[in-house]
């Protein structure tokens, strides 16, 4: 029977997805080569471009972010959709400013990739540019995408090139400060209203709806009707029983998926949508038995099926791209950033046990009946054996089959049984509380908050006073000095502890705005007067994760370096600003010593110098 050219499609957001695949352009040949439905999910920020230029008094727009993130998308969208453009103008719209006359009597400049724009088209859009951006010039704006680098690097070079004017170098240096901070601070309006401009960070917008019908539009795709009516192998074909295992937003592999999504966000790795599209790809079409053939095919495909292969087709690996070379790897970040979570390769003794000794039991059965091919099917008879102890130069291949299994539950395990953290899996072992954590934080569910909240003031006060304290109430900026160890205690930076709710020196918990995460900042309060500490320490995943390590025992130094000394600067900046504001509680010179009770909470005793 003929091939499914869907599945022929999708093996081309494989290997080659660095290059050809990421392109909006090449893509669209792609999808008139093989004869599908192109793969689309909605634009998200394609209504605020609409609503901008259409319906108000218009202002620039800056689409950036990374490669394949959906710029080129959206303008397109836009022009071909919402402005009904021409096919051929578009086509030749490459390395130019698309003039378009809008209703308001306004021109709309539309430059679809910055990175076309030869240095001669770059300098006369620029001084248009600068105009509008500065709000010199209000019956011309500008439609722009480029990524971050292209962006600053354009303004950067107009600020320095000698052969513009003093007051053009200086209009172009407002202009590249303004994008610099507000690229640096993840938001799109500039404060001060320098710039007359919107700029949206596409990379950011991966959140979970949205992430779902990104999945959709491949699992859902209407070809896998036509193209697979009629196949004789479709019950046991491994891209078909893939697809099973992903489909539906109740698919708990995809509900873990969204989690891992979410805590590379929140350090700061974002996935654009063409990588989140060949991550579907790869776990769909991964086969690991011929390293020159990472993806299946249909013939592939029917092949392993009718051998019972289905070892080579793990969906739990291919999420992970274990199916390529390393050196391929490289070029595709989906996989490397969820190979930093180390999968498979972090366990315990529990997670181990309930693998190889089998125990049963109804968490047992739950898996099985959720996917009842990448378990015992292909990991009983290796397991039986090792039992035996029959394993003894083949240990290496079995090592193997027991990762298999781990990524199998960390993506399978739905976290809330209470049999076994998934997260304990992965490097970040908290990272379920931190998600559960941001969650509260979004509801301003204080209840939610508060456990946690005192494990973290538990472990800042572990690493800043080096004593096993047990105070998570109060948070003490503290440090020793010179070589001030042991039972005589720790110097604190600040005169006063910090308290959760209470007292006139307050610890503040905030939601960033752009980024999610969770932020610590000092903060006074005199009566109804107010004021704040400008540093912050920024909880991201890793942070987050050292300081519940430290808080459940780890030796502050043990785990991160770095995280430690980003702590102790953010507790000397905040110490001065509360002795700023506290320097006229008395006269009196002091030093504070901590020490610890019998409890294990911070007792301090004043000295006076």
């Amino acid at each position: 029977m003929a091939d499914n050219p869907l599945i022929a499609f999708l093996a081309s957001y494989g290997s080659t997805a660095a290059s050809d695949s990421l392109v909006d352009e090449n893509v669209r040949i792609t999808v008139k080569r093989h004869g599908v439905k192109a793969i689309e999910a909605t634009a998200p920020r394609l209504d605020d471009i609409r609503s901008n230029f259409l319906e108000s008094t218009p202002v620039n727009i800056i689409l950036t972010g990374t490669a394949g993130d959906g710029k080129t998308f959206h303008i397109r969208k836009f022009f071909l959709d919402v402005l009904s453009g021409d096919e051929e103008d578009w086509k030749n719209s490459g390395g130019r400013a698309l003039p378009v006359p809008l209703a308001g009597g306004e021109t709309l400049h539309i430059v679809k990739d910055l990175s076309e724009v030869n240095d001669e088209t770059k300098a006369a859009i620029l001084p248009g540019m600068a105009a509008s951006l500065l709000g010199k010039d209000t019956e011309n704006v500008y439609l722009v995408a480029a990524n971050d680098g292209q962006l600053l690097k354009f303004w950067r070079d107009a600020a320095s090139n000698p052969e513009l004017s003093e007051e053009h170098r200086r209009d172009c240096t407002l202009i590249y400060e303004s994008i610099m901070t507000m690229l640096r601070t993840d938001v799109d309006r500039d404060d001060k209203d320098v710039v007359r401009a919107r700029i949206f960070n596409l990379s950011r917008l991966v959140n979970d709806r949205f992430f779902n019908e990104i999945v959709d539009s491949v699992i859902e795709h209407e070809a896998w009707q036509d193209g697979c009516n009629g196949c004789p192998a479709v019950v046991e074909c491994p891209i078909r029983i893939n697809r099973s295992l992903i489909r539906g937003a109740d698919s708990q592999f995809r509900r873990r998926l969204i989690d891992v999504m979410r805590v590379s966000a929140m350090n700061d790795k974002h996935l654009p949508i063409r990588y989140i599209l060949v991550l579907v790809a790869n776990i769909l079409l991964g086969d690991s038995k011929k390293i020159d053939q990472p993806l299946l095919s249909c013939r592939t495909a029917r092949a392993r099926g009718k051998a019972g292969e289905y070892r080579y087709t793990n969906p739990y690996n291919n999420a992970l791209g274990l199916n390529f070379r390393p050196r391929d790897i490289e070029k595709l970040p989906v996989f490397s950033i969820l190979q930093t979570f180390g999968i498979g390769f972090e366990t315990n003794n529990q997670i181990d046990r309930f693998l190889i000794d089998r125990p049963g039991g109804d968490l047992y059965d739950r898996l099985e009946a959720i996917d009842p091919v990448y378990g015992s099917r292909i990991f009983e008879d290796g397991r039986r054996e090792y039992v035996r102890g029959n394993f003894v130069n083949g240990s290496h291949d079995f090592e193997n089959s027991v990762a298999m299994q781990r990524r199998r539950l960390f993506f399978l395990l739905d976290g809330k049984t209470g049999d076994i953290s998934p997260w304990r899996l992965t490097i970040f072992q908290y990272a379920g509380r931190y998600l559960d954590f941001t969650d509260a934080l979004a509801r301003n569910d204080r209840q939610g908050e508060e456990r946690t909240i005192r494990s973290l003031i538990k472990g800042i006060n572990r690493t800043l006073t080096g004593m096993m304290t047990e105070d998570g109430e109060e948070m003490w900026l503290a440090r020793s000095i010179g070589r001030l160890e042991g039972a005589v205690g720790r110097i604190t930076l600040s005169l006063r502890p910090v308290y959760r709710g209470a007292g006139p020196a307050k610890i503040l918990l905030e939601r960033h705005e752009a980024t999610g995460r969770p932020q610590l900042r000092i903060g006074v309060q005199f009566g109804a007067m107010r004021d704040a500490c400008q540093s912050v320490f920024d909880l991201r995943p890793l942070q987050f994760e050292y300081l519940m390590r430290v808080s459940d025992g780890s030796l502050p130094s043990s785990f991160s370096r770095q995280c430690q000394q980003e702590l102790r600067h953010f507790a000397l900046v905040s110490s001065s600003f509360l002795n700023s504001k506290f320097s006229g509680d008395s006269g009196e010179k002091v030093v504070t010593v901590l020490s610890l009770t019998r409890t294990g909470q911070i007792q301090p005793q004043t000295l006076d110098v």
